[in-house]
């Protein structure tokens, strides 16, 4: 994954509400557009949506709790 792999398997059981984002994942992470994060209700204060693979998560900056998870779907 540091070269540019894929994410290891079993990561999206670690990606759930409550629990802290694995700093290898959030690096692999990339952030959602403002363009289409102003198009959404306010934002809670200290967060920040992020995508991962089919995943968008919201996490708390600070600490990179996960305090939401959707799956995006096509």
């Amino acid at each position: 994954m540091a070269r540019g792999g894929e994410l290891p398997p079993g990561w999206q059981k670690k990606v759930a509400r409550g629990e802290v984002l694995d700093a290898e994942i959030y690096k692999q992470s990339k952030k959602v557009p403002d363009e289409l994060v102003k198009d959404l209700e306010q934002q809670p204060e200290d967060t920040e949506l992020i995508k991962v693979e089919g995943k968008v998560i919201r996490i708390l900056k600070a600490t990179r709790s996960i305090l939401d998870e959707f799956d995006l779907t096509n």
